[in-house]
């Protein structure tokens, strides 16, 4: 079906009449994403041309939250009648093989949502093919909590809202296709639905396209290996297809029955007394039946409504395990304990039947707090998500000791040691394994680390966590409050497919199984005893059954395996072989993931160091403030959530989220500044200075830019605005260099909050920046004086020139930057004598996707004809357009001046350029009407750096379209590198499609902080913090390959039915107008020239000093209504500086990944991590009071002890390795 949209026609014209006015802003934030207040999609569209004129300079402030939307619709039950399968009672499951040799697979170049609720039976030659019509019972229940009409798209307008946010949605939920069009088939049953595997045995008679395997190159510099490719697999939510047929259209034999009695109401139970499962018998095979629910807290639905089911289901399970002990023994609850905390704030009164049931070891919870993204929220926010979850799983009674993943799209290759070092030695998921799983390691493997020594037990769920939900429902919908009735010869077909599945499909070794009895917010089911007692008595002494848990299943596992050689994989699961994997994911709604990595990195770098700080001199503990803010953070973590895959009510919560934590990292900044301004001398023989403290939360020195905006005392009135002032360091250290560009301003008017009154008061201020060079570790006590600051300079100085006024180059003595007049620059390495030409090129594509997936248009899929075939080809964009070779009326550009001395030098380039307004579903083209879509780089050169700083400001007001940047590299290397959680990857440049998989492989991949390719002169990073979207493609016109950027990436639908890079739907059909992504976003990213390979090159180390929050604090106290402070300049025992943590050694170093407070308020957590190959040898040394030290885990239990000598302890990292010490 057509988007029907409203679009107003521009045509491109004259160039813009003026270059930006403004200087770029400091680093203090995202701007605002909503468009320019008056205008519903951005600049004002004029026939006559581009924008006049550019913005005053990037914007400086957060993004602040979008209107909320109206939610999605409701959804009805639907699904077509099954018919069961003949089931030969004597047919031989499969026997455990005890043969398996002990392999090792590495893939180095190879890489290996919602809920995969339909599974496929993708090898299966004998199976009758048939239409199983058992739903999901969360569409029954979310019809009571949405309204009564439904989406098929996007409304019939682009979507508006007021500056400082996304484009709100509709008051209301569009109107639009009916509920079948919107949830199909999804959320069924995997085995509910057989027409998958029909069509796979069908495709099993045509011979498959053969894919030429790729040799495995050479490694220039062996890194982490992991599969190089990132995988996508088709979701099984596939749509059962229901032929409708009206009434009157019946055959003559069909006729409609008069005046038909409705049969009686089947009894529900409500808390039933239920019989116990009849015992196992003598088989050698056991199934381990465990009923579970998967929780999205927050999804198709926002919070709130999911909630409100959340309250019925936890109160129904509750009185289910009370009253029956025996016959319902056990639940899990998703690997989570977020779900506790919402439950309990609701229902008090229920905290001690919940913990009786956990101490017990019925009710299962975490050891997650929240099942996060893990690619997303980076190394830290897993760590971070794990405490939590022990935290609060134990407050009620115990946590899971099983590494229970079960959606995430993919994991990370770091998870292991992750897991290992939160003591979980077990691992339990459904996406991401290649083909391996099943030929050589029959679904049980060892999952090493990237350092090869570290590893879990992985299990593979055949084939995904809901493999057993709705049992017995398979001809009928899911009772919310369930019947007695079941159908067990459906059942029972059901359970034979599964076991059929795992002997042909998986090769399953072991002679233990798990089957998941539940899925997304499905209830407890009362006849799981009644079933396991008709599956026993089915299927005899082939597989006994039992209902059991995931802690009893993984421990049945390790007895079985004892002395058994077991597979072992090493690398990221990130593979589509049977299950989606989802990759758009990682450019949907950029400007969220942007906003959760400028959040976390405020609590790690400057929080977190200055609370550590803090409270070792003696300040007060805060450790449960600064749990509230993780808090906030973490519960912004869950994969729909940080995916940007969620209706847009759900992201406008995530926003709120990252704004409650925000302000409470304020608070806590203030506090701890507070503590420390006591505890350092901050004396001065100038009475007249005011005191500052500098802040590198780094190990090793950081140079950069600090904003500076704060209040003076009154008695600096008698100065005039604009005197230059100048800042000082109390204890000058060697080679740091401190200018300032701050003056006074004027006397003004401000709020200032004491701890017991709020006053205004007018002050004069200091407002500018502060350029520093390398400042050492840690915190110093600075002043700010009148006066200039220092003339020498760290290195040459930037320069600058052009013809005619004009600047068409600057250059420091490394690198030198050249501007052309088509909006792209040269880049020209002094160390290398290598020229990157034709740099900052843009691209745009359509993007016929939807949040899950990007998608080339050209491949209409018709709405709810379910699962499409497979992708015999990779498809590619049919309308890529570049800017710099479009028509010359549709693009105008300029290049201006904005800043220049010595130290830095700013370029603004500027670029308009003439879009298709959006992407026509009907044609499967993009629109002839076109808007202006304005991209400013504030292109920056500092002395003594080779790394140029760019700060991207786009102004988009298209819709459905992908915008990314390219970077000519002119390099034709087989790997590229990337930074992952805490780790550095090498994938292949050449990523294979995989017609046969599920969802073949995607070009695009994830990156953390920076992504390069070199070969042995030297190499092209690009450092982008946060986590990112990559594609290595070949350059236009030219030889060598480029990196290509995702900066943006414009959808209208949270998903939608199949299309050229995924086989169907991967969640309801519902609009999303807010992944759109209208107005205002930002990015901050760098280009680095490097000599050498990445590690010697230290590209790890520049990115991480790109990324680092830095920050200047005012030293004073609060201002009293005479403009005085409150407190005198001290003279504290803590002396002039102090760093928390300082790195002593040479050659690549590793990277630290915390310092914090401990979680038990004894002592301060160190965490770093080596993502080399080499290992590092060296010190550890800290100004903090150090009496002992110890290793410890990530759950920070104290291990062995560290020998101290002189303020610090040796140390020895492995490549890969990650370490945690704790020292007091």
């Amino acid at each position: 079906m057509a988007r029907k949209r409203r679009v107003k026609k521009s045509g491109p014209g004259g160039p813009p009449s003026g270059p930006a006015s403004g200087p770029p802003s400091s680093k203090s934030g995202p701007p605002s994403r909503g468009p320019p207040s008056g205008s519903s999609r951005g600049p004002p569209k004029s026939s006559r041309g581009p924008p006049s004129g550019g913005s005053r300079g990037p914007p400086s402030g957060p993004s602040s939250g979008p209107p909320m939307s109206g939610g999605p619709p409701s959804m009805p039950a639907m699904g077509p009648p099954a018919s069961t399968v003949p089931i030969d009672p004597e047919e031989e499951v499969f026997s455990a093989d005890e043969d398996s040799v002990e392999e090792i697979e590495r893939h180095d170049g190879e890489e290996s949502d919602e809920i995969d609720d339909e599974e496929e039976n993708l090898d299966s030659d004998d199976e009758d093919s048939e239409e199983d019509s058992a739903d999901s019972i969360e569409m029954d229940d979310a019809l009571a909590m949405v309204s009564s009409t439904t989406p098929s798209g996007p409304p019939a307008g682009p979507p508006s809202g007021p500056s400082g946010g996304p484009p709100s949605g509709p008051s209301g939920p569009p109107q639009a296709l009916d509920m079948a069009a919107a949830f199909g088939a999804f959320g069924m049953s995997a085995l509910n639905d057989d027409s998958s595997s029909t069509e796979e045995e069908e495709s099993a008679d045509e011979p498959e396209p053969e894919t030429e395997p790729e040799t495995e190159p050479e490694e220039e510099e062996p890194e982490s290996s992991g599969p190089t490719v990132e995988h996508i697999q088709a979701d099984p939510r596939d749509e059962v297809e229901i032929e409708v047929v009206e009434i009157g259209e019946l055959s003559p034999l069909r006729k409609p029955l008069r005046n038909a009695v409705p049969p009686p109401a089947e009894p529900v139970l409500e808390t039933p007394v239920l019989e116990a499962a009849s015992e196992m018998g003598e088989s050698k095979l056991v199934g381990h039946i465990v009923p579970h629910t998967h929780w999205d807290r927050a999804w198709y639905l926002p919070f709130q409504q999911f909630r409100y089911k959340l309250v019925e289901i936890v109160d129904d399970l509750l009185d289910l395990m009370e009253k029956n002990p025996e016959s319902f023994p056990t639940f899990e609850l998703d690997g989570q304990t977020v779900v506790i905390e919402d439950y309990l704030e609701v229902r008090p009164e229920n905290r001690e039947r919940l913990t009786s049931l956990v101490e017990s070891g019925r009710l299962s919870i975490g050891p997650w707090y929240v099942l996060p993204d893990e690619y997303i929220v980076g190394g830290e926010g897993l760590v971070r998500n794990l405490i939590a979850g022990n935290r609060v799983a134990s407050a009620y009674g115990g946590c899971s000791n099983v590494g229970y993943v079960p959606d995430p799209f993919g994991h990370v290759g770091q998870l292991p040691a992750i897991l290992q070092g939160c003591g979980l030695d077990t691992f339990i998921f459904t996406r991401g394994a290649g083909p391996w799983v099943a030929e050589e390691a029959k679904g049980i493997f060892y999952w090493q680390a990237a350092d090869s020594e570290t590893e879990v037990l992985a299990i593979k769920q055949i084939p995904d966590y809901p493999n057993l939900m709705a049992w017995g429902f398979e001809d009928r919908q899911l009772d919310s409050k369930n019947s007695p009735n079941i159908n067990i010869d459906t059942a029972m077909a059901k359970m034979e497919r599964l076991l059929d599945m795992a002997k042909k499909t998986y090769n399953w070794r072991p002679e233990d199984m798990l089957f998941g009895q539940g899925s997304d917010h499905t209830a407890p089911q009362t006849t799981l005893p009644k079933l396991i007692t008709a599956a026993n008595d089915h299927f005899g002494k082939k597989i006994q059954f039992k209902h059991s848990s995931f802690s009893q299943f993984t421990s049945d596992i390790k007895s079985w395996i004892g002395r058994k050689k077991i597979h072992r994989y090493q690398g990221e699961l990130h593979d589509g072989w049977d299950r989606n994997i989802l990759s758009g994911v990682f450019s949907a709604r950029l400007y969220l993931k942007r906003l959760n990595d400028k959040t976390m990195r405020t609590l790690t770098d400057r929080v977190e160091p200055l609370s550590a700080a803090a409270r070792a001199y003696g300040g007060r503990d805060r450790q449960e403030r600064l749990n509230l803010a993780w808090r906030e953070v973490l519960r912004a973590h869950p994969h729909d959530d940080v995916c940007g895959c969620s209706v847009d009510a759900v992201h406008d919560d995530n926003e709120v989220m990252f704004k409650h934590a925000t302000e409470i990292s304020t608070m806590l900044v203030d506090d701890a500044t507070n503590d420390l301004i006591s505890a350092f001398n901050l004396h001065h023989v100038d009475r007249d200075a005011v005191p500052i403290l500098l802040h590198n939360p780094l190990p090793i020195a950081w140079s950069g830019t600090l904003p500076v905006d704060m209040a003076l005392p009154a008695y600096r009135c008698y100065l005039e605005a604009g005197t230059q002032l100048k800042v000082e360091l109390s204890k000058p250290a060697d080679g740091c260099i401190i200018q300032t560009m701050a003056a006074l301003t004027e006397p003004q008017f401000g709020l200032h909050v004491h701890a017991d009154r709020a006053i205004n008061v007018e002050l004069p201020r200091v407002q500018g920046a502060v350029l520093v060079h390398n400042l050492p570790p840690g915190i110093h006590v600075a002043h700010i004086l009148p006066g200039h600051g220092p003339q020498n300079l760290p290195a040459k100085p930037v320069k600058t020139g052009g013809r005619q006024g004009r600047t068409d180059w600057m250059e420091n003595g490394l690198v030198r930057v050249q501007f052309g007049r088509d909006g792209r620059f040269d880049v020209i390495d002094s160390g290398t004598k290598r020229t990157y030409t034709g740099l900052g090129r843009l691209e745009s594509s359509e993007d016929a996707g939807d949040s899950y997936d990007w998608s080339a248009g050209g491949h209409p899929v018709e709405v709810g004809t379910g699962r499409g075939s497979k992708m015999e080809k990779r498809a590619k964009a049919v309308d890529r357009r570049i800017c710099d070779l479009d028509d010359s009326d549709k693009r105008s550009t300029s290049v201006t001046l904005m800043m220049e001395n010595e130290w830095l030098t700013t370029v603004l380039v500027q670029v308009h350029w003439s879009l298709p307004t959006s992407f026509d579903d009907a044609t499967q083209k993009r629109t002839a009407e076109e808007d202006w879509v304005t991209v400013e780089h504030y292109v920056t050169l500092r002395t003594g750096s080779r790394l140029v700083e760019i700060e991207t400001m786009i102004n988009n007001t298209c819709e459905d379209h992908r915008l990314r940047v390219c970077l000519p590299t002119g390099l034709t290397p087989k790997k590229v590198w990337s930074g992952g959680v805490y780790d550095v990857l090498s994938r292949l440049t050449s990523i294979p499609h995989e017609s046969d998989w599920e969802q073949p492989s995607v070009p695009t991949q994830h990156f953390s902080q920076f992504v390069s390719m070199q070969d042995r002169l030297g190499g092209l990073a690009a450092i982008v913090p946060g986590s990112n979207e990559y594609e290595v493609a070949k350059t236009d016109g030219k030889d060598g390959l480029d990196l290509r950027i995702t900066m943006l990436r414009a959808t209208g639908w949270l998903s939608r039915d199949g299309f050229a890079s995924r086989r169907n739907r991967a969640g309801p059909c519902y609009p999303a107008p807010g992944a759109q992504c209208q107005g205002q976003s930002w990015m901050r990213w760098g280009i680095l020239p490097y000599e050498g390979m990445w590690a010697q090159a230290g590209v790890h180390e520049a990115a991480e000093k790109f990324a680092a929050n830095a920050t200047l604090l005012p030293a004073h106290g609060k201002p009293q209504l005479n403009g005085f402070f409150d407190d005198p300049l001290s003279k504290g025992i803590r002396g002039r500086s102090a760093a928390p943590v300082r790195f002593v050694g040479e050659g690549p170093r590793p990277l630290l990944s915390a310092c914090k407070p401990a979680e038990d308020g004894d002592g301060t957590v160190v965490r770093i991590h080596n993502p080399t190959k080499h290992e590092w040898t060296g010190r550890i040394e800290t100004d903090l009071p150090l009496f002992e030290c110890n290793e410890c885990d990530m759950l920070e239990i104290i291990g062995k002890a560290v020998d101290i000598t002189d303020q610090g302890w040796d140390v020895s990292i492995g490549s890969k390795k990650i370490v945690t010490f704790r020292f007091k």
